[in-house]
């Protein structure tokens, strides 16, 4: 399985992370996935917060970033990684983090402009990047990071009401053109509440399965459903931290190079 994880990337691998809603674990899993992923590569990951406002992802990494998207942008001087290193946060396994904006005093709203600027320069330091979304996908920042993804990842909850903004963002992204891309995705069913029914996984699964995606059950764990930082590799049950290698390793085979895409 971590051969899987670890096999060779040409240039970047870019996965979005999407749910439609918030409250169903999206940030959990982008911090999650980004984790495995630099705990088997020996390159450079990066979760990037494209949640625009004042997003969460940081506070799961490192309570602590030094820098966010301006700092990356207003450092002319950016050369390679221990330039870029500056102004990221990262946990104990070295998964680095770009926050978003934290000056609740002095807003920025993140756009499309800025999505793209950083990501420019984290292309040329990183293997892998792991963007957390937008819950709204007709946001104007959201064209840029969709253009950029390589795959996505869609964290539906196991009710109805939790699952429905899932498949709405599915069928809104076809009807935008994404369709290859939607047939890359994967849909994690995340029991973020420690309840659910057997019947609606099964349903669900069995639904979203028809979109193309392939689909993964994710179980309730404490740690992760507790906030704060997480740690992956201490922390969580053994089933949990075996169902994100085993989901990581999925993303993984999901890379396609460039010259071998559809067109």
């Amino acid at each position: 399985m971590q051969e899987r994880i670890r096999r060779h990337i040409r240039k970047q691998y870019v996965v979005g992370v999407i749910s439609g809603k918030g409250g169903v674990g999206k940030t959990t899993m982008t911090a999650c996935i980004g984790a495995v992923f630099r705990e088997c590569r020996p390159e450079n990951v990066v979760a990037i917060d494209a949640a625009p406002g004042f997003g969460t992802l940081a506070g799961r990494i490192d309570e602590s970033p030094p820098g966010d998207y301006s700092a990356v942008l207003n450092d002319t001087d950016v050369q390679g990684y221990a330039d870029i290193r500056e102004h990221l946060g990262q946990n104990s396994l070295g998964l680095d983090v770009l926050a978003g904006n934290r000056a609740s005093d002095q807003p920025r709203p993140l756009v499309a402009s800025m999505f793209s600027g950083v990501l420019s320069r984290l292309r040329r330091t990183h293997t892998v990047i792991v963007v957390d979304t937008s819950d709204d996908l007709e946001h104007p920042v959201m064209k840029a990071v969709l253009d950029a993804c390589d795959t996505l990842v869609f964290v539906s909850g196991l009710t109805a009401d939790t699952s429905l903004p899932v498949t709405r963002a599915i069928d809104l992204l076809r009807s935008m053109g994404y369709h290859e891309l939607v047939s890359r995705s994967m849909v994690i069913l995340n029991d973020s509440r420690d309840k659910y029914d057997a019947e609606a996984r099964t349903y669900l699964t069995e639904r979203f399965a028809q979109s193309g995606a392939t689909v993964e059950f994710m179980p309730y764990d404490p740690f992760l459903a507790k906030g704060g930082i997480i740690d992956t590799r201490h922390e969580l049950k053994k089933k949990t931290r075996l169902r994100i290698f085993e989901i990581t390793a999925a993303l993984a085979d999901k890379y396609i190079p460039d010259a071998d895409r559809p067109r």
